[in-house]
C-alpha cells in the first residue's frame, strides 16, 4: 500500500506542475511512467522552445525533504532537463514549486549527500552510502527557485 501512496503523491505533483504550466500558456505532455528522467515535456508554441521536466514531490507533512536517487545527483546528457520539486500542502493550500536546471540540482544534491555521509548515525556508527538522496536545504536558499518558472527558459 505504501508504494501505491508514493505513486499517487508523485502523480499529484506531476498534475500540479502540468496545471501551473498550462495556466502560463505552455502546452504540456505527461510522459508514460516508464520514461526515464522525463515526466513532462513542456512546449511554448509561440516561440518554439521546449523543456524536459523531472518532477519530484514531497507529501503533506513530510519533514525529511525531497526523496531522490543517485541518478538525480548525476548531470544528465538530456538537453533542456529541469527538475521541479513540488511541496504539497494541506488540501486547501496551493503547493510550492521549486524549479532547478539539472546541473544546479545535481551539484546541490551531490554536495548535500557528501555532507550527510560525514555525519555519524544516532548510534555512533558511520553512515553507509545508498542510492537514496534526501535533499535538505533551507528556505532562504530555496527562495530564488520558488515558483520561478522562468528558470525553464521557455518563455
Amino acid at each position: 500500500m505504501i508504494k501505491e501512496i508514493r505513486s499517487l503523491t508523485g502523480s499529484a505533483g506531476e498534475y500540479y506542475v502540468a496545471a501551473e504550466l498550462s495556466k502560463l500558456g505552455i502546452v504540456v505532455t505527461l510522459t508514460l511512467k516508464n520514461t526515464p528522467y522525463i515526466d513532462i515535456i513542456a512546449s511554448n508554441l509561440t516561440n518554439g522552445k521546449t523543456a524536459n521536466i523531472q518532477v519530484k514531490t514531497m507529501s503533506v507533512g513530510n519533514n525529511q525533504g525531497w526523496r531522490l536517487s543517485r541518478k538525480d545527483s548525476e548531470i544528465s546528457t538530456i538537453k533542456k532537463l529541469y527538475y521541479v520539486l513540488v511541496n504539497l500542502k494541506d488540501e486547501n493550500e496551493k503547493p510550492d514549486f521549486y524549479i532547478f536546471p539539472n546541473k544546479v540540482l545535481s551539484n546541490l544534491l551531490k554536495k548535500n549527500h557528501e555532507e550527510y555521509l560525514t555525519k555519524l548515525k544516532k548510534d555512533g556508527n558511520p553512515r553507509k552510502d545508498t542510492d537514496i538522496r534526501i535533499l535538505h536545504v533551507n528556505e532562504l536558499f530555496l527562495k530564488k527557485f520558488k515558483n520561478n518558472w522562468k528558470t525553464l527558459k521557455i518563455f
